[in-house]
């Protein structure tokens, strides 16, 4: 089982290198650009720092990667391997998270296009009152199918990235290798998936109070702008610590799973030359 020895790889990895966790609150703060719109109340704003996360996002994903990569071999990594593997694999991991982002939202477009019509159409059908109640549960159902697709869109692709900085894929094959890889242990995947979902969960479930005290009117006593601001901060170091720490587990489970593949391919090869 990769499973449990990957999250512990992340915890020894932070301990022995840093430095992982300043080059997760880099992309943390990055990524938090856009809700400063929300402070300032501008949509320019909000427009403007999406654009620059996204952007920059797949350098702090292919840095990071590298430097997780980079520790888990026994090296100390640093700040210019978050350069070096982020500019050397960002093109690449850029065109595959595009590719990744289209994939994703024309699927929830059709379906939704699917769903507003069949639930007309069973409103037409059955009459208004009965088709109503009918309208309502055929999108319920249709709602779940969607989420439970992309559960399994994410599922089988999720390995995409660690496939272009570990091993040096193109964006296509990125995401053929991570199909194959998951199609082999799919058990053991599917456990991983719900266990980092719980995790990455219970870390950010504090900041949901935080943000409810301190952005709620009338709750406490603090400007709704300040409150705004401590939580736009406190949510940067939460995700920031997330990022390292995640990312170190995800490239640690990844090659884990790899080694595993490639023990049972030598292991199939090696029968017939030993049975002969």
């Amino acid at each position: 089982m990769a499973i449990v020895p990957a999250f512990k790889d992340g915890v020894s990895v932070l301990r022995s290198n840093p430095v992982i966790l300043l080059a997760g609150l880099l992309f943390a703060f990055v990524s938090q650009v856009a809700a400063a719109g929300e402070i300032v109340d501008s949509l320019a704003v909000a427009g403007v720092g999406a654009l620059v996360a996204f952007l920059l996002g797949p350098f702090f994903v292919g840095g990071l990667i590298g430097m997780a990569l980079e520790a888990l071999e026994g090296s100390t990594t640093s700040l210019d391997q978050l350069v070096q593997s982020g500019t050397t694999f960002y093109v690449t991991l850029l065109a595959a998270t595009i590719l990744f982002a289209v994939v994703t939202f024309g699927i929830v477009f059709v379906s939704m296009i699917v769903v507003v019509f069949g639930a007309g159409a069973v409103i037409a059908a059955v009459g208004s009152e009965t088709g109503a109640v009918a309208g309502i549960g055929v999108v319920l159902l249709a709602f779940l199918a969607i989420m439970l697709f992309m559960f399994l869109v994410y599922l089988f692709l999720q390995f995409f990235n660690t496939a272009i900085v570990v091993d040096g894929t193109g964006a296509i094959e990125a995401f053929s290798h991570s199909l194959g890889l998951v199609r082999a242990n799919l058990l053991n995947v599917v456990g991983y998936s719900l266990l980092w979902f719980v995790v990455w969960s219970v870390a950010f479930m504090p900041l949901v109070g935080l943000e409810l005290v301190l952005v709620e009117p009338g709750l406490v006593d603090v400007d709704q702008t300040i409150g705004q601001a401590l939580s736009l901060l406190a949510a940067a170091v939460v995700t920031g610590i997330g990022y390292a720490y995640l990312f170190a587990v995800h490239t640690s489970y990844y090659t884990r799973l790899e080694a595993t593949d490639g023990e049972s391919g030598d292991s199939s090869a090696a029968t017939p030359a030993t049975a002969a």
